[in-house]
């Protein structure tokens, strides 16, 4: 089987490195906030709308809409074929060789190593049968799949484009202040992650992370994203480098 590196190697060019938080990047999600503000809008917005939001999110790479990345993100769970086996094998290999570098850059914001990893269940109108595939790639990475649980399930509520509720998912068992990360494929407006960490900690988590693979970014939302985009598509993208550990 191919490692990791062979996986992501070709690719590196469509990863686009992540700015540490600071003025001018916005101190939860990494993307641009408007001018003289410190969170962008759409995580000021749906972080009020949950009871307890996580301010620590951590984005891989940034992208933009119909990008090389994007592609990668949206078929390897919406395709068929081996060409989504292939898709679905890069997400794999990108959160381990991200997590190889950097867990511990994460265990810092956890206050510890994770007790438990889980991924955000899908709130799409018909869920798919079967394993979500961002939990297939999740088992797939060694340093966390013995940690892998699924603790999220759908609830009555809807998390939607710029629309958090406590209620958008539902923890089965009751946590005991475990250190939960959870890993998400893609970030828009972060509604279903501020959605299922506040779940997780208002169910007895005692600190929630995020990684997520891909930080949706639109350079044309405000000068703070156009200038972290053409800032980031100056530099290369390497592993050896995430948003914590540059700072």
């Amino acid at each position: 089987m191919a490692s990791a590196a062979e996986y992501t190697d070709p690719y590196l060019h469509t990863y686009t490195p992540v700015p540490a938080a600071g003025p001018g990047v916005c101190n939860v999600c990494h993307s641009g906030p408007r001018s003289g503000y410190a969170t962008c809008y759409s995580c000021s917005t749906v972080g009020q709308q949950v009871s307890r939001p996580t301010r620590s999110v951590v984005p891989i790479s940034l992208y933009t809409l119909n990008s090389q990345l994007w592609h990668v993100l949206r078929y390897y769970k919406d395709g068929t074929g081996p060409s989504t086996d292939l898709l679905a094998m890069q997400v794999a290999a990108i959160i381990a060789r991200f997590t190889t570098r950097h867990l511990q850059c994460v265990t810092a914001l956890l206050g510890g190593e994770p007790d438990v990893v889980t991924s955000v269940p899908s709130t799409r109108a018909r869920p798919r049968p079967g394993r979500h595939p961002l939990e297939t790639a999740v088992t797939r990475v060694s340093a966390l799949a013995s940690l892998h649980a699924p603790l999220l399930r759908r609830g009555p509520a809807t998390a939607d484009h710029n629309w958090a509720d406590d209620d958008a998912f539902t923890v089965p068992k009751r946590l005991s202040g475990e250190r939960v990360l959870v890993i998400d494929d893609t970030l828009t407006t972060g509604a279903r992650l501020q959605s299922a960490a506040s779940a997780l900690l208002g169910s007895g988590a005692s600190a929630v992370v995020a990684i997520v693979v891909g930080r949706v970014i639109d350079p044309g939302w405000n000068d703070n994203c156009r200038r972290i985009w053409d800032q980031a598509r100056e530099t290369r993208f390497s592993f050896d480098h995430c948003c914590l550990c540059l700072t």
